[in-house]
């Protein structure tokens, strides 16, 4: 029991302060909740957490499988590349019409937009683009194996690692949305819609550089 709550604990402060770099998903969730509600925000947090849940189920069962067969991953690993350009061009490209950001004396309450699956899918497919999670996992994995207390032998241990990994992510995020809700009309004083399209824009695109120079490089 001891070591059960010992990898959860280890992993779930690993996954928060892992994800605590802006991102893809910590930057959709912020601007989710500026644009809908908090609401809208925790629905997308929990959709980009079940991506976490399978990249790490993924990292805990495919650890041999990648070790023999290397190809595979590297496949996996440049297969994103395109999407995550693509993704970046279109939060980038000119957009016919902007609505006017409300002013910090505008934002009284949360607006009143209806949200649920969209957030949720939205929030899922920002997670799984990300090309660092699985091997970010697995490199975990394999110094957990170094240590007696946290290496991954059973069924259990399996189960307390991915739900380690996903409730960190979830907390993270849900701390995101939190926060840029409590500070709505302040954020709204100095970012405009159109510069959070730019800021996704090219952490998508800085995302892409940084996983195709890895992939060239080391």
């Amino acid at each position: 029991m001891l070591k059960l709550l010992l990898i959860f604990s280890i992993t779930f402060l690993i996954s928060f302060a892992g994800s605590f770099h802006p991102g893809p998903l910590n930057m959709s969730v912020i601007q989710n909740t500026l644009k809908k509600n908090l609401r809208a925000g925790l629905w997308m947090t929990f959709g980009g957490v079940i991506p976490e849940m399978i990249y790490g189920y993924l990292a805990v069962e495919g650890l041999k499988i990648f070790e023999r067969y290397p190809l595979i991953f590297e496949i996996m690993q440049w297969a994103v590349l395109p999407i995550l350009l693509l993704v970046g061009w279109n939060y980038l490209k000119p957009k016919k019409a902007f609505i006017e950001s409300p002013k910090a004396s505008d934002v009284k309450t949360e607006p009143k937009i209806a949200v649920g699956g969209g957030d949720i899918f939205r929030g899922f497919l920002l997670s799984l683009l990300n090309p660092q999670l699985l091997p970010f996992w697995l490199i975990i994995l394999i110094n957990y194996q170094n240590y007696s207390f946290l290496k991954i032998e059973n069924e259990f241990d399996k189960v307390a690692f991915v739900l380690g990994a996903s409730i960190g992510a979830f907390f993270l995020n849900y701390l995101c949305a939190f926060i840029a809700n409590q500070k709505r009309g302040l954020i709204f004083e100095y970012l405009s819609q159109n510069m959070f399209d730019k800021i996704m824009g090219w952490t998508f695109i800085f995302i892409a550089f940084l996983q195709a120079v890895k992939l060239l490089v080391f």
